[in-house]
């Protein structure tokens, strides 16, 4: 409850190790640059990962096969953030609206590069 903003994080790591996961007392989460646990189950259902969510809560149900590598953002830098390193688990992702990271980390892409993450600067900004 007194830190709902780590819920991405969190639950991209649980997804990447595709362990179950129920994270509650999430309700101010709708009121941030999106409605972060709508977009949470929208960005991890396209990497088949099963969710349940509530007004509160979300859960990490279950693992299928991935649907699609384009990630968006929703205009959210945790998202970018939280999402990018899921690519060690589910291989090429595409994070639309990079940029987004600039509100809270703007060098967040290089210093993923610095660590061996392939970053393709060939996509625009908009990408």
């Amino acid at each position: 409850i007194e830190t709902p903003d780590l819920a991405q994080a969190i639950c991209c790591t649980y997804a990447g190790l595709q362990n179950r996961l129920e994270v509650k007392g999430l309700s101010t989460l709708k009121n941030k640059e999106t409605d972060r646990i709508l977009a949470l189950q929208s960005e991890l259902e396209k990497l088949g990962v099963n969710t349940k969510i509530s007004k509160d809560s979300i859960l990490i149900k279950e693992f299928n096969n991935k649907k699609s590598p384009i990630i968006k953002t929703h205009q959210d830098h945790r998202m970018a953030m939280s999402f990018a390193p899921l690519t060690l688990r589910f291989g090429k992702l595409i994070i639309e609206d990079v940029d987004v990271v600039k509100k809270s980390y703007p060098t967040f892409w290089e210093e993923l590069e610095k660590v061996g993450f392939i970053i393709d600067p060939a996509t625009d900004s908009s990408n």
